[in-house]
């Protein structure tokens, strides 16, 4: 007989589905994100999360799946899908940091946004925006009409 690893998925919360946050709006994910980001960190490392989401728009959870330098971060498209299909999101809002300060995307952000929207696609999970956020605001992705597949 052989032994090997169990693999399983376990999801716990102790909220009921009024209380989990809604989000339907650039404005309500930058909410959201400044209150789980670390406040200092935000102008010291690039980090990403994805905020993942239900049908109804409400918060199943998060998590940071990348932290970096003052100036980039390494994201893997996998490690991204592997935390959406595990936790069974219909869809999921990208955020990372600009520690600068600067609310522009270049174009390493905007390459990860289409390779990330190319691959929901495949797994039919919408990417419903890209937020940068800095010490003193943000920029949606989707409201600057950046949200491409490549």
């Amino acid at each position: 007989m052989h032994t090997v690893a169990e693999v399983s998925l376990k999801y716990q919360t102790n909220t009921t589905f009024q209380e989990k946050p809604l989000i339907k709006s650039p404005e309500e994910a930058a909410r959201f994100l400044r209150e789980i980001w670390d406040q200092d960190t935000l102008e010291f490392r690039e980090e990403f999360v994805v905020v993942l989401l239900n049908n109804a728009k409400k918060v199943l959870g998060w998590s940071k799946v990348s932290t970096g330098s003052p100036n980039t971060t390494i994201v893997h498209p996998a490690t991204v899908f592997q935390l959406v299909l595990l936790g069974n999101a219909a869809s999921i809002i990208l955020a990372h940091n600009h520690p600068s300060g600067k609310l522009e995307t270049s174009l390493a952000d905007l390459e990860l946004t289409k390779r990330l929207v190319k691959a929901g696609k495949l797994f039919s999970v919408f990417v419903d925006d890209h937020i940068i956020l800095t010490r003193d605001g943000y920029l949606s992705m989707r409201e600057e009409g950046l949200m491409k597949e490549g």
